[in-house]
């Protein structure tokens, strides 16, 4: 999960410094293989980032809330889990 910290921590640094393309899709490879990566390529989160997180800052504020509820989701899962 500290690689989904990252991520979202890279969204909002982003957002802050101003949203540059070239690290915008660098961001969203890099966090849709993530995601695929924790939750295989078919759950609703893999299936539906690379179509939120568009190459705009709302895209980029949409992907990184779309991060956020992955996070939330897995630590939920582990709560109930252990």
């Amino acid at each position: 999960m500290e690689s989904l910290n990252d991520l979202i921590t890279m969204a909002a640094s982003m957002l802050d410094s101003g949203f540059d393309v070239y690290a915008f899709l660098e961001w969203k490879k890099t966090a849709f293989m993530a995601l695929v990566g924790l939750f295989g390529p078919f759950h609703y989160y893999s299936l539906h980032f690379r179509r939120i997180a568009e190459p705009s800052p709302l895209g980029l504020l949409a992907g990184g809330g779309m991060l956020s509820a992955a996070k939330e989701e897995l630590a939920e899962s582990s709560r109930t889990e252990g």
